[in-house]
């Protein structure tokens, strides 16, 4: 009877830690989701702003480079935004979280792409800036002496692709952080889950 009452109660126990687990990544994807509305919300209004802003100080009608530079700008600006939405998590309540296939699914495969966006989508958004800036002080600079030019050219390039790297790393240690147990907790629940349907 003892033994009885001992496994019950390790039994419970394991039972309530899971439950807080799973609360606790429940909260964990509420704070993904504000996190996510408030970025997209900045660069909802910060992209078309900053497109426009450009497109009235550069003389853009005057040279098919600068036009050019500013369409890659713009496409890199958007590009990124689309692949922000498209990776957006969406909660639902614990009961339906713990139940549902299709939403862990879909949840890890939208957290990944985060990790797919700050990984390798934003080395492709600093190609296309720095290609795109390159352009224009190429233009701009023109009346300079063509060691000034390259210097510049240069230290712009090191300079983007220096805080660009900076940036990046410091965002995927934010998400091994933040997402990675996240997603290593839905990976778990979708194994286990599979393995009950297994061994009905």
């Amino acid at each position: 009877m003892e033994t009885n009452f001992s496994d019950i109660q390790q039994l419970w126990q394991s039972q309530k830690a899971q439950e807080m687990d799973l609360s606790t990544l429940i909260e964990g994807l509420r704070k993904t989701e504000s996190k996510q509305r408030r970025e997209q919300l900045f660069m909802l209004i910060i992209t078309p702003l900053t497109i426009g802003f450009l497109f009235w100080v550069m003389p853009w009608q005057e040279s098919a480079g600068i036009t050019t530079s500013l369409f890659l700008i713009a496409l890199a600006m958007i590009g990124v935004l689309i692949l922000s939405i498209r990776s957006k998590v969406k909660t639902l309540d614990i009961s339906e979280t713990s139940d549902n296939e299709l939403y862990l699914k879909t949840q890890i495969r939208k957290l990944k792409a985060r990790y797919i966006i700050a990984g390798k989508h934003m080395y492709v958004y600093t190609i296309l800036l720095v290609i795109a800036l390159n352009i224009s002080y190429f233009i701009l600079l023109e009346p300079l002496e063509s060691w000034v030019r390259i210097l510049i050219h240069t230290i712009l390039t090191a300079a983007i692709f220096g805080f660009m790297h900076w940036q990046i790393k410091r965002k995927l240690k934010k998400y091994d952080r933040e997402l990675k147990p996240m997603i290593e907790k839905m990976e778990g629940m979708l194994e286990a889950k599979r393995a009950g349907e297994r061994s009905k």
